[in-house]
C-alpha cells in the first residue's frame, strides 16, 4: 500500500513544472553572497538564522539595491512553499538607523519571476522545489533598496542584518503527508564601510573673535568748536587792549 501511495505522490509531483527551478539552479552564482557559519557573528545566532553570509560594505547615504535570496532545498524530499505563508524579508538594524524605498518595507521585495506560484485544488497557490533543487526565491523590486542613514559603529563592524525567511513544508513520500511549516532564515551581514569617516566631523572651535576696544579719549583736550574759538579770539583782543592801555598810562 506504501509502495502504490508513493508511486502516485511522485507522479502527482511529475505534473508540476520544475523547468524554471531547475534552469535557475545554474544562473544564479553570479552576485552570490560568501556563505560562512552563523556561529561566525552573535548577532546571527540571535535572530535565529539558519543560513548566513556576508553582504559586504555599505556606505552612509548610499541606497542598496537589486537585492536577492536564492532558496536552496537541502532536505532529501520535495519542499513546498505556500504563498500566503509566507514572510516578506526585513533589515534588522545594529545599532544604526536605515531608510526602506518604499517607505513600507514589504513594499521593497517580490517574488522572482522563477517562482510560479500554482493554484492547488484547496485554493491555495504553493511552489514546489525538489531535493537539491536552487531557486532564486525573494528579490527586490525595481529601484527599490535600503540606505544606512546613521550609525554609531567604526569602520568595518556590523550595521545590518538582512533577514530572508521561507516558510516551506516538507512531503513524506511513503506516506504523502506534509510537514508542519518550517521558517528557514537566510541572514546577510553588512558592514560599514572602512574607507569612510565614521565618526562625525568635530565643530570647529573658531578663535574667540577679539573685542575691539574703543580708542580712549584724550579727556584732557578740550574740543572746540567755531563758536568757542570766535569767543576766544575776542577775548585776547579785549585782553591785549587792556594791557596796552595800561602800559600807556604807566609810561
Amino acid at each position: 500500500m506504501h509502495k502504490s501511495l508513493s508511486i502516485l505522490v511522485v507522479a502527482g509531483i511529475a505534473t508540476i513544472p520544475f523547468a524554471s527551478a531547475q534552469n535557475n539552479a545554474q544562473s544564479t552564482n553570479l552576485g552570490e553572497y560568501k556563505e560562512v557559519k552563523c556561529s561566525t557573528r552573535a548577532e546571527f545566532t540571535k535572530n535565529s538564522c539558519n543560513q548566513c553570509f556576508e553582504g559586504g560594505q555599505v556606505t552612509i547615504g548610499k541606497k542598496k539595491t537589486d537585492l536577492f535570496d536564492n532558496w536552496t532545498n537541502n532536505t532529501k524530499t520535495i519542499a513546498t512553499a505556500y504563498k500566503d505563508e509566507q514572510k516578506t524579508p526585513s533589515m534588522i538594524a545594529i545599532n544604526s538607523k536605515w531608510n526602506s524605498a518604499p517607505t513600507k518595507e514589504s513594499d521593497v521585495w517580490v517574488y522572482d519571476s522563477d517562482v510560479a506560484w500554482t493554484p492547488t485544488t484547496g485554493g491555495k497557490k504553493n511552489f514546489v522545489l525538489t531535493a537539491g533543487r536552487k531557486v532564486r526565491f525573494w528579490k527586490s523590486d525595481i529601484g527599490a533598496g535600503y540606505t544606512l542613514a546613521s550609525t554609531d559603529k567604526k569602520a568595518g563592524e556590523l550595521v545590518g542584518i538582512l533577514r530572508y525567511p521561507v516558510v516551506f513544508k516538507t512531503t513524506d513520500l511513503s506516506t504523502g503527508k506534509e510537514s508542519a511549516a518550517k521558517t528557514h532564515y537566510e541572514c546577510v551581514a553588512y558592514t560599514l564601510d572602512k574607507k569612510q569617516a565614521v565618526t562625525p566631523p568635530k565643530d570647529e572651535k573658531k578663535p574667540p573673535k577679539k573685542e575691539e576696544t574703543p580708542p580712549t579719549e584724550n579727556l584732557t583736550k578740550s574740543e572746540t568748536g567755531p563758536a568757542e574759538t570766535l569767543i576766544l579770539i575776542v577775548a585776547a583782543f579785549f585782553i591785549a587792549f587792556g594791557l596796552m592801555i595800561s602800559l600807556r598810562k604807566r609810561s
